[in-house]
Parts: C-alpha cells; structure tokens; sequence
C-alpha cells in the first residue's frame, strides 16, 4: 500500500515538474491551461490544482495582457509566466586566469556579474576562496533568501566528470587533477552544485539561444588557452558512458608531432599552440591586427591551424556526425577567418566523398552565452528531479 503511495507522489511531482518547465520556458510570452494541455496530455482538472499550488508558491504568476486571437469568440485564456524573484541561479566560470560569476532570477536575466583576475601563481584551493568569498558577497549584496537559491552551476576547465562533479585534469591549474570541486564548493557555501565542462556550458547556450540550433547536432570548438570542444542535440550535451565530458584538443593528428600538455604527442591542441608565440594569451589572439591589414604570415598560420582542425572536424563527423561546426575566439576577427578557412578545407572533403556535407561558422567567445548555458543545465536537473 505504501509503495502505490509513493508511486502516486513520485507521478504528481513529476507532472508539477513538467508544467513548471513549459511555464519556465515560455518566458516573458506566458502560457495559457488550455495549452498545456494539448503539450503535457494533462487533463484539465489537474493541470487547475498544479497551477493553483504553483501560484500559492508563488512560483508562477498570470501576465497582465491576454493572448492573441484564436478566432474563437468569448473570453480569452489568461497566460502564465514563471516569477522572476521566486528562485535563482549562480553560474560560475573559470579558466587558467580569470573568473566569472553571475546571478540570474528565474526568467534567465543576469541581473549581477563579477569578473576577477587568477594569478598564475594561485592553485585551486585559492580560485575555491575567491569563488565563495565573493558568491556570498554577491548573495548578501542582492538581499537573496538562499533557500530561493536553486543552486551553482559551474561551467570549470579540462575533463570533467559530470556525475560525480570531479575535475579530473587540468595541468594550468595547480592542484586541479581529480578534485571533487562539486563536493568542495557544496561544502563552503551549503548550496547544491553542478558541474559540467566550460565548452559544453558554452555550447548548451548556443544550441539554445544562439543562431546555430541544429536537430543533427552543433558541435563547438573554443579555442582560448587550449583547445576543446563539445556537441549538443537534441538529446542534450553529448557526455562518454563513464558520464565524461569530451577531450577534443586531445584528438591525435598524427603519432609524431609536437609533445601536448597531456603527455602524449600529435594532440590538436599540440600542433595548434605550437603555431601560436604568445603562450600567455588566447590563442591567435594577437593575429587580430595582422589580420585587418591583410598580413601573409598570419593568413600563413590561419592556414595551417585550419589544416589542423579540418582533420579534427573530419574525425569528428565520421564518430559523432555532427553537421554544423561553431568555432569559437577571443576575436570576432580571427574566428571569422579561421572558419573561412576550415570550410574551404572541408568542402573539399565533403566533395572528394570523405565526409558528408557541414556547416562551419566563427564567432567571438561570448561570456554571457556561457552562463546562461550553465543555468539551463542546472534547470535541466532541477526540472528532472
């Protein structure tokens, strides 16, 4: 008897879930009961006394203007948005020098950001200070109730073990090789944790809110200090059965090229840091000017990096099968022309039969973009749960 107790609960959670997601997703738009109906298979009355809990909770609440006419006479359906100050969500991202930090109320708008600077000379247990101290000074300076914190989503650097929110290596960072920062972080601001890869949060928010949604599959290089790379679908952000992120600066070009941060040799972040003299800096970054006056040299090394990539991207396509390719800089300037190449490369590829036909596109890195695909992976579990 308990057991088809528990059973009904678990069902009843899971239909609140379910409604609060759509309404969440609907965003400033709203979403009436009649239409929820049709989308989840709820009956009417049920969807009536989830909405009347909702509202009692103040999670949702009705917008101040009617939807659009339906052609039908009568009153018209009341639509319904989620309440922006009912919950939030902090992202933090960081990399080998930097880390950024944002709050965001329940409607996805960033309404708090803080950028700091790492000193290379910093190890982790420091960058997890840095975190906390100013996470509960950005909480405390916004007044937020932390029981409306649904929790931290941590878009972190190197190869992340998803399920268990283990960084299981990233060599710019001292101390940063198999460290439960999930649990760490948990534990100094008694808030839930979820961690996920920095690309893969960056690529979650271009699948979502960028120009490149592709039902096949996008898959994003970020090229910053290293390489790396991650792929979404529908299905979500693509991570191993091990529940491990992807390690695509370690994708091998060939067994005897130029010795990687990894150990081993031939990696494609290998050979594309090796092009690069400024080792300090995102990679390529300093070509920007060369490029706007039309410089051989860098045109010369823009080439080869692409040479590079297209091998990569051909790897890619024949064992994941993506068929769109962002490509993601420091500049808007050289991801321009680093994807001008890669295509012209590929295409070549795609017509002598070797892959199929895929789209390449460059843009600037986008911080913001980042974040808010860090959220969204937060929602994702908090809605499944």
């Amino acid at each position: 008897m308990v057991k088809n107790v528990m059973r009904a609960s678990d069902i009843r959670t899971h239909n609140i879930n379910m409604v609060l997601s759509e309404i969440y997703k609907s965003r400033g738009e709203g979403i009436s009961q009649s239409s929820l109906v049709n989308l989840t298979g709820l009956k009417a009355p049920t969807l009536f006394r989830i909405f009347s809990e909702l509202e009692s909770r103040d999670l949702i609440q009705p917008i101040k203007k009617e939807s659009k006419d339906d052609g039908k006479k009568g009153r018209k359906p009341l639509l319904y948005t989620v309440n922006e100050s009912s919950l939030y969500s902090i992202a933090v991202e960081f990399w080998a020098g930097v880390i950024l930090i944002g709050l965001f109320n329940f409607k996805l708008k960033r309404i708090a950001s803080i950028t700091l600077s790492i000193d290379e000379n910093l190890d982790i247990n420091d960058v997890i200070k840095m975190i906390t101290k100013n996470i509960n000074s950005i909480i405390k300076e916004h007044s937020i109730n932390r029981e409306k914190i649904i929790g931290i989503s941590v878009a972190a650097p190197g190869c992340v073990n998803v399920e268990k929110g283990i960084v299981i290596d990233y060599p710019r960072i001292k101390g940063l090789n198999h460290f439960p920062l999930a649990e760490v972080l948990e534990k100094e601001l008694d808030l839930f944790v979820i961690v996920h890869n920095n690309c893969s949060a960056l690529a979650y928010g271009e699948y979502l809110y960028g120009d490149y949604k592709d039902p096949k599959g996008l898959f994003t290089f970020l090229l910053r200090r290293g390489v790396n790379g991650a792929l979404v679908s529908e299905n979500g952000i693509y991570i191993t059965p091990d529940c491990v992120t992807l390690e695509t600066g370690h994708i091998p070009i060939s067994f005897d090229g130029p010795i990687c941060t990894c150990k081993g040799k031939g990696c494609l972040q290998a050979y594309l840091l090796d092009l690069d003299s400024n080792p300090n800096t995102p990679l390529f970054s300093s070509l920007e000017n060369k490029i706007l006056n039309k410089d051989d040299e860098a045109f010369r090394i823009l080439d080869k990096a692409a040479e590079y990539l297209s091998v990569g991207i051909r790897n890619l396509k024949i064992l994941l099968t993506p068929s769109t390719i962002l490509i993601e800089c420091s500049s808007e300037v050289v991801a321009k022309e680093l994807s001008k190449r890669i295509r012209e490369k590929t295409e070549k590829l795609s017509q002598d039969g070797i892959i199929s036909p895929v789209n390449i596109y460059g843009k600037e890195y986008s911080a913001i973009t980042t974040q808010m695909g860090a959220v969204e992976i937060l929602m994702k579990h908090y809605f499944s749960n």
